[in-house]
């Protein structure tokens, strides 16, 4: 008889024991196993102890309150992660398979895939750096630099023997096919691949060739495609001299290599497109400028014949208006020889004389006229320097003939009384009453009538007056 375990009871009378072998309970528990857990399922939990052996297998613990299991992630499946497991990160195992490793006598799981703990950690942690990245300025619109339009030299940084890399020839191959391209062949998927892309696009920058860099990889899963989002490209990206164009994944798929790259291309065939145009389009656009050019320049060419046309109707013929003037001379000639012929010889001889003396006396006229341009200017000096004592010694005359002017008297208050004859009264009492008088201001006249009259306190006799003048 058999107990659950698989061993045999005896009884304790019997002295001998059927015992099963640990490798037959090894064998039992690995097909046991198999057999419960026959495909892949994903295990929640907590990593603990994770360290990387030196062979390159990770090994740790998944682990939840008082329960945990071992676990092992090899390094094929490690090099394809998207983020590093962390110590005490809440994570989703992929389990491929449940062993019983039976040298060590442990139970482990062999993990083919790790992530944080739902898609939303990952976009959340996507969007922490995006927000940061953002306020350092790496996504302004305004660092981002113009394409050039025809590179003669083309950088490309992906995958090699990649759908994206081979998209990304055939099409540069179809537009320019004498185009160089420099090809730097990176990791764009798992561990290490942040720090290859980074490396690539910084050697790229120093080999210095290069008008324009590609970054292509075709599309994938966000942890497919995780790689072009860590810093460490982001900012290579961000200090490339020379302009990217960032082709990822399909249309939907935006990482942040995309919002820091100098143009975004939708996919690696879209950015093979866009960094060199068709030659077949090239050629149509020459031919349509050329007809466009050729169209001007006759239009050109016929206005300037038109306006051509017209100058040569209002001139006339120049040859015509040669032969006219020389003819205009030819007859002045004829007259001028006709009238000396007439000349008396003694006329003839004073003319000769005037000839000599006016010959002789050339220079000294020369002379002459410097002479009287230099007396002009002393003229001008000196009429100037006149001009301006005599307005000075005016300005002060008028002022003193200002200064005795009745109107200067006027000016501060003071009238003028006139009689209708227009005779100056200085005696008060030398005026009848309803007498009219005219008074003088500064300003205007004024009519009065006198309604009585009264000698002033020091009013002087008229007699007296004019015997201290004679006395004197």
């Amino acid at each position: 008889m058999r107990s659950p375990t698989g061993l045999a009871e005896t009884s304790p009378a019997a002295p001998a024991r059927r015992a099963v072998r640990v490798a037959e309970l090894v064998a039992r528990l690995q097909v046991g196993l198999s057999e419960n857990f026959p495909n892949r399922f994903w295990v929640e939990g907590e990593i603990s102890g994770f360290k990387v052996a030196r062979s390159g297998h990770a090994f740790f613990a998944l682990k939840e309150s008082n329960a945990q299991i071992e676990a092992v992630i090899w390094r094929d499946r490690l090099a394809r992660l998207p983020v590093s497991p962390e110590e005490g990160g809440q994570v989703l195992a992929l389990v491929r398979k449940v062993d019983f490793y039976a040298p060590s006598g442990r139970l482990r799981l062999h993990v083919d895939a790790i992530e944080p703990r739902g898609i939303g950690a990952l976009a959340k942690a996507l969007e922490e750096r995006k927000a940061r990245l953002d306020a350092e300025g790496l996504f302004a619109p305004e660092r981002k630099r113009p394409l050039p339009f025809l590179p003669r030299v083309i950088g490309i940084a992906t995958a090699g023997r990649s759908a994206a890399l081979r998209d990304i020839l055939e099409i540069l191959q179809q537009r320019f096919s004498q185009r160089r391209l420099i090809l730097r062949l990176c990791r764009v998927q798992g561990k290490g691949a942040a720090s290859d892309i980074a490396a690539a696009l910084d050697e790229l920058n120093r080999h210095g060739e290069a008008e324009v860099i590609i970054l292509g990889r075709g599309g994938g899963s966000m942890e497919d495609l995780w790689c072009f989002n860590e810093e460490e490209v982001v900012r290579a990206v961000a200090r490339s001299r020379i302009p990217v164009i960032s082709g990822i994944g399909h249309e939907v798929d935006w990482t942040l290599a995309d919002h820091v790259a100098d143009f975004r291309a939708a996919t690696p065939t879209a950015a093979a497109q866009r960094c060199l145009p068709e030659h077949r389009d090239l050629q149509r656009r020459l031919v349509v400028f050329g007809e466009r050019l050729q169209s001007a320049v006759d239009k050109r060419v016929e206005l300037a014949r038109v306006r051509f046309a017209g100058q040569v109707a209002a001139l006339g013929d120049p040859r015509e208006l040669v032969r006219r003037r020389s003819a205009r001379l030819d007859a002045l000639a004829s007259r001028a020889r006709e009238v000396f012929s007439r000349l008396t010889p003694e006329r003839r001889l004073r003319l000769e004389r005037a000839q000599g003396i006016l010959r002789a006396n050339l220079p000294r006229t020369d002379v002459s006229s410097t002479a009287l341009k230099q007396l002009g200017r002393r003229l001008d000096v000196a009429m100037g320097a006149g001009l301006k004592r005599a307005r000075e010694r005016l300005a002060a005359r008028s002022s003193e003939v200002h200064a005795l002017s009745p109107l200067s008297v006027l000016g501060r208050g003071f009238s003028v009384t006139q009689r209708e004859q227009g005779e100056i009264v200085r005696d008060a009492m030398g005026l009848a009453v309803d007498e009219e008088v005219r008074l003088r201001f500064a300003r205007g006249t004024a009519r009065a009538r006198i309604l009585e009259t009264e000698p002033g306190e020091n009013a002087l006799d008229t007699s007296e007056g004019k015997e201290a003048e004679e006395e004197s």
